[in-house]
């Protein structure tokens, strides 16, 4: 065929094909996993009754938000995006939060290497008028200072989980501990199916106790009801909700929506 013949339309049609159709089906090709690990999530919280929802503002396309309820009634919020550490090994962040548990800080669990929601080290070496004067300014941030500066560590029992985790609890709260050695076995020991997490951690802040697994990469469906399932039995387990501080203002706002 002489290519004289052809129309400049076509011939700029046909490169287009060639230019975009290529790596279009490259894309298409690379993220079928994905797509279809995407699609058991949102079935399966369909299913459930829960709200599914895609976090489009993050440009990820795995990122995903999920509004649902324990079997006792009590709301909860899960949401799964980007992390923020490519550097300690891990890319995505699976956060569940119960909203009406939040109070003050009596609770934390955390990996022993330093990745933390916030800084012990700061509250355990924070003077009480430099910490009164953290609590002028956020309600959120003066809970945490309190807490680091009398919290103390409760063991579980499980060799190998006490290796890798401290759990910090405030002393007046804790008659029993908080993570016994079966709890923490299944915290080491998730699914074989499911994403390994690089690690957990839980804490209660005054707009929520919150659980969140860090993984190497986007979860799937039997990550995130083992995530549900966890969660679960750890609210099980927390004291009473108290409340003598109250968030306040801009920061304590900023803080919500980062957390």
């Amino acid at each position: 065929m002489d290519l004289k013949s052809l129309s400049p339309l076509v011939i700029v049609a046909a490169m287009a094909v060639v230019v975009l159709g290529l790596p279009i089906g490259l894309y298409a090709l690379f993220t079928s996993d994905q797509r279809r690990t995407t699609r058991e999530i949102r079935k399966a919280a369909a299913e459930r009754g829960w709200k599914y929802r895609r976090r489009r503002w993050q440009g990820n396309p795995a990122a995903f938000r999920i509004d649902g309820r324990t079997e006792s009634g009590l709301p909860w919020t899960l949401t799964s995006g980007t992390g923020t550490d490519y550097s300690r090994g891990w890319s995505v962040q699976l956060m569940l939060k119960f909203a009406t548990l939040g109070g003050d800080t009596d609770l934390a669990l955390l990996p022993r290497d330093g990745e933390i929601p916030g800084s012990p080290s700061i509250g355990a070496a924070t003077p009480l008028e430099a910490a009164s004067r953290v609590a002028a300014i956020s309600g959120v941030l003066g809970s945490a200072v309190e807490f680091f500066r009398h919290a103390e560590e409760l063991p579980s029992g499980h060799p190998e989980f006490d290796a890798r985790y401290r759990i910090l609890v405030s002393p007046q709260q804790f008659r029993q501990p908080l993570i016994d050695s079966a709890l923490a076995e299944r915290i080491l020991q998730c699914p074989s199916d499911a994403i390994a997490p690089h690690s957990v951690l839980a804490w209660r802040q005054p707009f929520a106790f919150e659980v969140e697994a860090r993984l190497l990469g986007p979860p799937n469906w039997s990550t995130v009801s083992w995530l549900i399932s966890l969660a679960n039995d750890l609210i099980a387990r927390v004291p009473p909700v108290v409340k003598s501080v109250a968030p306040h203002g801009f920061v304590d706002r900023l803080i919500d929506r980062l957390l």
